[in-house]
């Protein structure tokens, strides 16, 4: 068996308060801190998941799905000035529109139960304007990345059709080679 330790996923900290917590429940700290570091320091209840499955001599036949980590990414056009309130609707918007999407192609469900058992990571950053979302949009076709884009109605503080937010879903290196140079909200 390869030591976890070595694997490219590894994180250089780990969360002192998931090691407390683990160590707490009887885990021993090498294999606490080993199942932090292939978790990514994600999730307390998947990093003890893993430290029991490290404790019974887990195999790493399934690291290939730990470390091939799934995330959902809303780009906001930054250029629209919205309020937070009406941010977060948009961005609500998008999470749903692209569960939808992903619900209905077979190919995409295993990919969105891996997301969900990884802790259904989500990250909201800043887009430029709507040029720059449609270039971001075109660049995720290009790599097949699912992708929504959300046009508002127009009803309160935003012009009709405005292109509010895309929201893209994949495994973390593809949708970084979309999005890697934005900034979080």
């Amino acid at each position: 068996m390869e030591d976890p330790q070595n694997k490219e996923c590894q994180n250089t900290a780990v969360n002192q308060e998931y090691l407390n917590s683990l160590l707490e429940m009887g885990i021993p700290e090498d294999i606490a801190i080993q199942a932090l570091n292939i978790t990514n320091n994600e999730s307390l209840e998947i990093a003890a998941t893993q430290a029991l499955e490290l404790m019974d001599g887990g195999s790493d036949d399934n690291w290939e799905d730990i470390c091939e980590s799934f995330k959902m990414v809303f780009v906001i056009n930054s250029e629209l000035g919205m309020g937070v309130g009406k941010t977060a609707a948009q961005v609500a918007h998008a999470a749903v529109g692209l569960y939808k999407i992903l619900m209905n192609k077979p190919e995409e469900c295993a990919k969105l139960d891996s997301w969900q058992e990884e802790g259904e990571k989500k990250i909201v950053l800043r887009g430029t304007n709507e040029g720059h979302l449609k270039e971001l949009t075109t660049l995720a076709a290009s790599y097949n990345i699912p992708h929504y884009a959300v046009r508002d109605a127009g009803l309160t503080e935003i012009p009709a059709n405005s292109f509010t937010v895309l929201g893209l879903f994949g495994l973390e290196e593809e949708v970084d080679k979309v999005t890697k140079k934005l900034r979080l909200l």
